[in-house]
């Protein structure tokens, strides 16, 4: 008796697995993946390769696979220009600033030959604590909190070409 018990809840465990997969599946989710299509897993990088974010990207695809190349007829990703900005969100009782917004944005766009141009803006906002009377410490906090954004932009940027479609 116990062993038709035992049938009963496996096969209840895999029709709830099964029903809950198909619901998931009827709602429209799916899974984030970092998969670039393969059209796109040869590409040339236009932008200020100078810059630590250019760096970031490229190194970046680069993991993921991506050839890059300087040719003609390939698909462009244009890395526009990044800005940050900071904006005071709170003062303490005698007028000093305490907590800032710090702001990241930027855009990178995708070109196909024979395609439409695609547009990918990047935004994104960051809190900041300033402790006036550890000022070393919260410049370099800052400092850390500008580099995580690039890096979090960067991330973004490999995500959504995953999402690209032609």
């Amino acid at each position: 008796m116990q062993r038709g018990f035992s049938m009963g809840t496996t096969l209840t465990r895999w029709l709830t697995i099964l029903l809950t997969g198909l619901l998931l599946q009827a709602c429209g989710f799916q899974m984030r993946g970092t998969a670039i299509p393969p059209e796109l897993m040869t590409m040339k990088v236009v932008g200020d390769n100078k810059s630590d974010f250019y760096r970031l990207v490229t190194t970046r695809l680069k993991a993921a696979g991506v050839q890059l190349a300087d040719k003609e007829g390939i698909p462009v990703l244009t890395l526009s220009g990044v800005g940050s900005t900071s904006q005071v969100a709170s003062v303490d009782s005698i007028g000093q600033a305490r907590e800032y917004v710090l702001g990241y944005n930027t855009q990178f766009t995708v070109s196909m030959p024979g395609k439409p141009t695609q547009v990918f803006p990047i935004a994104f906002n960051r809190s900041f604590l300033n402790k006036p009377d550890a000022a070393l410490a919260s410049s370099r906090e800052q400092e850390q909190l500008g580099k995580e954004m690039q890096e979090q932009a960067a991330n973004l940027v490999i995500r959504q070409l995953s999402q690209v479609k032609f």
